[in-house]
């Protein structure tokens, strides 16, 4: 198994701090994930989150997270996926007035053994955050400065 790396860098059109306060919470995902967090376990950093994700259970567990800094990372305990170690890195940096640069990446091992499949793992991964986590979060975020 090898390591692979997704990352993904974007800007939305709003201050970062009101782009935080809709990202920020472990155990609210609804301004950016199509799924719903239907199970939490602890507080801060070790919580736990249960996801139903279109009908697949995820189960997360917030690895770090820093309000001054606008970040936090998570791990994926469990998914339907090929992959295992997989460690997620969000963070949000003030890039002017009512711009934010948000930055999603992670690191993984691909359990299949195919070229092809550890591919399409890795492009699944990379457009679940630009067109749907980020897509989502840039949507809601807008909608606070209209």
């Amino acid at each position: 198994m090898k390591y692979q790396k997704v990352y993904v860098q974007e800007k939305i059109e709003a201050d970062a701090s009101n782009v935080w306060q809709l990202i920020r919470d472990f155990s609210e995902i609804s301004a950016w994930g199509p799924g719903e967090v239907v199970k939490t376990e602890g507080l801060g950093v070790g919580m736990i989150r249960h996801i139903d994700f279109n009908s697949e259970m995820l189960v997360e567990r917030c690895e770090a997270h820093d309000n001054a800094q606008m970040s936090f990372s998570y791990r994926l305990l469990e998914s339907p996926w090929p992959i295992s170690d997989y460690v997620a890195i969000v963070v949000l940096t003030t890039e002017g007035p009512n711009k934010t640069l948000i930055e999603w990446s992670s690191v993984y091992q691909s359990t299949s053994e195919s070229i092809e499949a550890t591919e399409a793992t890795r492009n699944f991964i990379e457009n679940t955050y630009r067109k749907g986590f980020i897509a989502r979060l840039r949507k809601n975020a807008t909608k606070l400065h209209a």
